[in-house]
């Protein structure tokens, strides 16, 4: 009980035994009538006073919890600024707030195009394949409500499935810890050939290579994720999760552990020098960095402004984002104003530029060079795409006529050595007839000393009588 409670009670005591006294007293003059509406005047006197004093105790227990209220909701509505909008007083460069967020998520999927998820495979024949949608319509890169988990199973309609004879890109989903489905593995370029409701259609642009029709043969690929566009390279796309850019590393740290595993079926030393430029990037460079992926770290000497915004107005798919100068043709980049931005001098500040752009702005005197960066080229996936296709083409090409020139070379080494066994034979035959014509000569040799041994005593004999016969003449 608390104070105030105590002396109420106290006063309460103090006052009925006064009234009792004073009754006492003057009742002898009073009626008994009179007495009753005193004592009934008092007992309600005090009643009024005890519900009166319950009214103001109450009164202020509710002002204090609506001071507490209303202190509470003009914080809650401080937060909600906060979180909405950012903390410009604390730390206005690191701003995790709806806005901010929805904003650099605009800007990471304005080249995304639509998405359509959880796309379960239900049967393919002679490279047809059937699918079941019910993940809901396509999220396009505008739409940055995120998707209820519970809709996923909802049946789509006609409006929301993929319009016929569009281009989109495979990809074989696994699914996280949360339930949501992944983009794992690249499965190909599409086409849709039939579109009804929840139906869908596709059939290869191009032949599928032999490791993205195992993945699908051997159930990898049961459910898929379509890409109305490929997506895009992005320096902080590998970077470990929470990592922040630092001086050391712009585009922040690299999940190695991520990044080993993506290529561990990349042959080596070639795994070597590509997880090394992955993990290099955005870091100092040193000289044996080639000129297309050396940058340069500046500081800015004077104020300088450019203009980032083309005349032109046209979205990604049509003409592409930038100009030949550079400057921003899609509408969604466009900076907007007059499009121009300017660089203020600032002794804690440091900007990263392309060595040909810097080179210029330090002979001007604008920036100072602070360090050479290491800046990884982006890759064009659908043009890698397409030109490893062509080279797998041409590799097969090349294996087809090496097979053929194999096969060519084999039957004339069979030949050849079927006419070596041939001319062993005959080499062995005339080895023989040699030794037999040997023989013959030697026989012949013999006969022919025989014959000149003959003839010389036949013609010593014929000389002999020849001169005797001369003689005889005489």
């Amino acid at each position: 009980m608390t104070l105030g409670g105590i002396i109420i009670i106290l006063l309460l005591v103090v006052s009925l035994i006064t009234f009792i006294y004073l009754i006492v007293i003057t009742a002898r003059g009073w009626g008994v009538l009179h007495t009753l509406l005193l004592l009934c005047l008092f007992f309600e006197s005090w009643t009024f006073m005890i519900f009166s004093a319950g009214v103001l105790y109450r009164r202020g227990g509710w002002l204090k919890q609506a001071q507490t209220l209303e202190k509470r909701a003009v914080d809650a509505e401080a937060q909600t600024l906060k979180l909405t909008w950012g903390d410009f007083e604390g730390n206005p460069d690191a701003q995790v707030a709806v806005v901010p967020v929805q904003g650099e998520l605009r800007r990471l999927t304005a080249d995304r195009g639509r998405v359509w998820r959880r796309l379960d495979l239900v049967s393919q024949d002679s490279g047809v394949y059937k699918f079941e949608l019910t993940a809901g319509p396509a999220v396009a890169a505008d739409d940055l409500a995120a998707p209820d988990p519970a809709a996923a199973a909802v049946p789509v309609d006609a409006g929301s499935s993929l319009p016929a004879n569009l281009v989109v890109y495979g990809f074989a989903e696994e699914l996280d810890e949360q339930g949501r489905g992944l983009p794992n593995f690249y499965l190909g370029e599409f086409s849709v050939t039939q579109s009804q409701g929840s139906e869908v259609t596709l059939t290869p642009t191009l032949p599928l290579q032999q490791h993205q029709l195992e993945m699908i043969k051997t159930g990898g690929a049961q459910t898929w994720t379509l890409y109305e566009l490929l997506p895009l390279d992005s320096h902080t796309a590998f970077a470990a999760q929470g990592s922040q850019p630092t001086d050391e590393a712009i585009f922040g740290r690299m999940d190695e552990e991520t990044l080993t595993n993506l290529l561990a079926d990349v042959p080596e030393p070639r795994r070597d020098a590509i997880l090394r430029s992955y993990l290099l990037d955005g870091q100092r460079a040193d000289d044996s960095v080639p000129a297309r992926a050396r940058w340069v770290r500046v500081k800015v000497l004077k104020e300088w402004d450019i203009d980032v915004d083309s005349q032109e107005e046209a979205i990604a798919t049509e003409r592409g984002y930038y100009d030949k100068s550079g400057r921003s043709i899609d509408v969604r980049l466009k900076r907007g104003d007059d499009g121009r931005v300017k660089l203020t001098v600032d002794e804690n500040k440091r900007i990263v530029l392309k060595s040909e752009v810097a080179d210029d702005l330090i002979a001007k005197g604008i920036v100072e060079l602070i360090e050479p960066v290491y800046v990884r080229p982006l890759i064009d996936y659908q043009e890698a795409f397409n030109h490893l296709y062509v080279r797998i083409h041409e590799v097969g090409e090349h294996i087809s006529l090496y097979q053929r020139d194999t096969a060519e070379m084999a039957k004339a080494n069979q030949a050849g050595q079927q006419m070596i066994s041939f001319r062993q034979l005959e080499n062995q035959a005339l080895t023989d007839d040699l030794g037999h014509y040997t023989a013959e000569i030697g026989v012949l040799n013999e006969e022919v000393k025989l014959a000149a041994e003959k003839f010389t005593v036949a013609k010593a004999s014929i000389s002999a009588m020849y001169r005797a016969i001369q003689a005889r003449v005489q």
